[in-house]
């Protein structure tokens, strides 16, 4: 069978050159149009116990891969020119596209008592706009009697101050939320270097942000380092550039139809699909060397190519393809 095989191949090596070529352009259009995915992909069985707990919290308090948390640590936070420069933060971050909601200190609020409606009222604790020290002590004091926000927008014995920002779960889900976080991490660090402290950030927006951009850049700096690699490999055994080049040509055929295949089957590049191009690398070369040595062998056995090329096919075909399914 694979002996002939490998005839049919030495026999309409043009055509099919041909056709490996044109579907190996179409493939390369295909890749170069792939996207990476910028969902919430799960990486971890169903069955996970942490997994559970996640899924358990979620049912409990909602989602939670849309707010972005901001934090300072000082004591200085109830000081005017800091609260105010702090309000103006807020404000910042809400004139931003996509940040729907803004949870603050300066715009917490208190539940008053309407004895003539019979009803509880929200009113703001902190005045609009710039405030007094004055004013901001006596708003201080009713903000700080509140249990409701002690932990969750304060801790008052480490001087922490957290600010959450919800951002819309459409753009979360898409490449524009890189923008969204760079503007907000821009601002805070605006704000922490002209009141000269650290800012923290925290939060699934930005850490999936985070992670997208690693992804994209090691996953290029990776399939290069894993090519580059492989060529040095290959120079030290054969020393020979037209068998280095000719096996990191497969390879770079190979890696192209890996990803125009992810792209044709309309699926993106995760964290877990993105070690599939390096994959094709480290298991292609391996191919290669094994394909050119049975070559060389049969060759100075026949001494003709047609029969080495035939005698090659036929020996490693098989072989090949199993140690590929199995890897």
């Amino acid at each position: 069978m694979w002996g002939n095989l490998a005839r049919f191949i030495l026999k309409n090596r043009l055509i099919l050159l041909i056709a490996l070529t044109l579907a190996t352009v179409f493939m390369a259009y295909h890749a170069f149009q792939v996207k990476l995915s910028y969902e919430f992909s799960r990486a971890i069985p169903l069955d996970n116990p942490k997994y559970k707990i996640y899924q358990s919290f979620r049912q409990k308090f909602g989602e939670d891969g849309n707010l972005l948390v901001v934090g300072v640590q000082t004591d200085q936070f109830f000081k005017a020119p800091f609260f105010n420069s702090y309000t103006a933060l807020a404000e910042t971050f809400k004139k931003i596209p996509a940040v729907e909601n803004v949870l603050s200190v300066p715009g917490s609020t208190n539940l008053k008592k309407d004895s003539a409606a019979e009803k509880l009222l929200a009113v703001t604790i902190f005045e609009s706009g710039r405030i007094s020290q004055a004013a901001l002590d006596s708003s201080a004091s009713v903000f700080l009697s509140l249990p409701f926000y002690r932990g969750l927008l304060y801790n008052a014995e480490t001087k922490t101050y957290l600010m959450g920002l919800s951002i819309n779960k459409e753009v979360m889900n898409s490449k524009q939320r890189n923008d969204v976080v760079a503007a907000i991490v821009k601002a805070g660090d605006a704000f922490g270097k002209q009141n000269n402290i650290e800012m923290h950030y925290s939060g699934l927006p930005h850490i999936r942000t985070n992670m997208a951009t690693k992804v994209a850049s090691e996953m290029q700096w990776f399939l290069l380092g894993s090519i580059l690699l492989s060529a040095v490999i290959l120079l030290i055994f054969f020393r020979s550039l037209s068998a280095t080049a000719l096996s990191l040509g497969v390879v770079v055929i190979g890696v192209i139809w890996c990803l125009g295949t992810i792209e044709f089957l309309g699926y993106r590049i995760t964290l877990l699909t993105a070690l599939i191009p390096p994959l094709v690398v480290v298991i292609g070369i391996p191919n290669c060397i094994y394909f050119l040595n049975k070559y060389h062998t049969s060759y100075l056995d026949t001494g003709e190519k047609n029969k080495a090329l035939v005698e090659m096919i036929s020996r490693m075909g098989i072989v090949t393809l199993f140690c590929n399914i199995a890897a």
